[in-house]
């Protein structure tokens, strides 16, 4: 499925429209316009794919005329295989390796976190990811509580765990991400210290976390930062990413508003990855 979108608009666009499928790809279509294609299995309903990618559109203020959506058949070549088995180990902060399959060894002074073979939603590769384990093997302490909010694969909560922490919640609202994320927790062993739940905030009720990192589009923060102060312990931290540069402008206060004071931010351009922790 083919999406013509606003260039300014396609890591935010692609990232929602993508949720449940075989993959996401964006590329350049011409000035100012780029076209995020969606994988999708051969069993998906491509209608009800369609209608929902109409309705993301609609509510980023495009129109069908000017974003269309089509969607054209392709041969199985089990692209997410050939595509895993690609893959080189990815080394994310300072003490992890994020392998791509069994069959992969881990670098020499590396702990691995290994995928499930055929699996989308993530492989550490994104600037993002990255900057949050770094930020996760800084933060954690041995005994805490986290919260990993958008889970996807799992990768953030399997590196909270083995930094220490002893209880990590990972949600997403995708219920196809959690089902990968359950499977690459049980073959990492940290199925005893990470509990996956589809949703999100919600998902966590009332439970209060020593720290939550949430890899997330922008408009979550704007919109949610009174229920990630809510659910952060006096003096607990808040990594926010999936956030461009540019955003910080605007969450930067929401947070503070809600008692969140900003630490210290990495950048990757255009990505941003800030620290905050709530006030004791």
């Amino acid at each position: 499925m083919s999406v013509l979108v606003p260039a300014a608009l396609e890591d935010e666009i692609a990232s929602v429209l993508g949720g449940g499928s075989l993959g996401v790809e964006v590329a350049a279509a011409g000035p100012g316009r780029s076209v995020v294609r969606v994988y999708l299995g051969a069993a998906d309903d491509t209608d009800a794919w369609r209608a929902r990618a109409e309705r993301i559109l609609a509510g980023h203020g495009l129109s069908a005329a000017e974003s269309p959506v089509t969607v054209t058949p392709v041969a199985d070549e089990r692209w997410v295989e050939r595509w895993q088995a690609a893959l080189a180990p990815l080394p994310i902060g300072k003490r992890f390796v994020v392998l791509p399959g069994d069959g992969v060894v881990a670098p020499p002074g590396r702990e691995p976190i290994r995928l499930v073979p055929g699996m989308a939603f993530g492989t550490g590769e994104h600037p993002t990811t990255r900057m949050c384990a770094e930020a996760l093997e800084r933060l954690v302490r041995p005994g805490e509580r986290w919260l990993d909010l958008g889970t996807g694969t799992g990768i953030l909560a399997l590196v909270a765990a083995r930094c220490g922490a002893t209880r990590v919640l990972a949600v997403d609202l995708d219920p196809e991400a959690a089902r990968v994320a359950i499977e690459v927790v049980a073959a990492n062993g940290a199925a005893n210290t990470v509990e996956v739940r589809t949703g999100s905030l919600d998902a966590a009720a009332s439970e209060k976390f020593d720290g939550i990192v949430a890899n997330v589009q922008s408009s979550f923060f704007l919109g949610e930062a009174g229920g990630l102060a809510a659910g952060t312990v006096p003096g607990g931290a808040l990594i926010v990413s999936g956030v461009l540069e540019e955003d910080l402008e605007e969450i930067v206060p929401r947070l503070r508003a809600h008692g969140l004071e900003d630490e210290a931010v990495a950048i990757e351009a255009p990505w941003a990855c800030l620290t905050a922790r709530r006030a004791p």
